[in-house]
């Protein structure tokens, strides 16, 4: 582990802008299926200025002065509702961690949120946890817009779901910061009843500083 879990409220100054900019953009289904819903392309590709504002705004959160070099992937994201009931298993987001990545985040930017629709922080119950391919395959392919067996969906989910067990539940608030190291089990509690707006970013490479646990060491 090298960043801790943080939450950061108020985090833009406008955040009213910042949604403005958001649906300015043009947004894309996945070709793999890793993750619901439409995604912008990568922010340096389409405005490079914010990408590097972000970059710089996160990095001081725990640094005196920028890196030496910053490798960071950002788009925002919307994601509909795959059904009408809220808590269905086709409506819950996937327990994962963001690997290959220093730690990644997320800001919210719906104004009007709806309750459990933030981010679970998990821990595996025996200490361990194995998600088989066969799972993961139905998640991916209904994240690639294809017709699943509801069935053998919900059978899926709730298998790979029993092996963690929620320590931290952080509630979706508008214009509310979180971010959470690579090793960090997390999903969405509910993908709601109505688009979500988010910004998202991975931290990938950076040199010239320590990590602050690795600091605290």
């Amino acid at each position: 582990m090298t960043y801790p879990i943080t939450i950061v409220d108020d985090f833009f100054e406008d955040p009213d802008a910042i949604v403005e900019m958001a649906n300015e953009f043009k947004y894309y289904p996945p070709d793999t299926g890793n993750w619901p819903g439409e995604r912008t392309k990568q922010l340096h590709l389409v405005e490079d200025r914010f990408f590097n504002y972000l970059g710089e705004k996160i990095h001081l959160l725990f640094h005196d002065n920028s890196p030496g070099y910053w490798n960071m992937q950002t788009h925002f994201q919307k994601i509909t509702p795959f059904c009408e009931d809220k808590y269905h298993q086709l409506n819950r987001g996937w327990i994962h961690q963001d690997i290959d990545t220093h730690f990644g985040g997320i800001v919210y930017l719906n104004k009007d949120t709806e309750p459990d629709t933030g981010t679970s922080i998990y821990k595996a119950k025996k200490g361990f946890a194995l998600q088989y391919k066969e799972e993961i395959g139905m998640k991916e392919a209904l994240y690639r817009g294809e017709d699943v067996n509801i069935d053998d969906y919900v059978k899926a989910y709730d298998a790979a779901h029993a092996q963690y067990v929620e320590t931290v539940k952080i509630e979706n608030v508008y214009n509310r910061f979180v971010m959470f190291n690579n090793k960090t089990h997390h999903g969405v509690q509910t993908f709601g009843t109505k688009e979500r707006l988010t910004l998202n970013f991975f931290g990938m490479q950076m040199t010239g500083k320590i990590a602050p646990l690795r600091r605290a060491r």
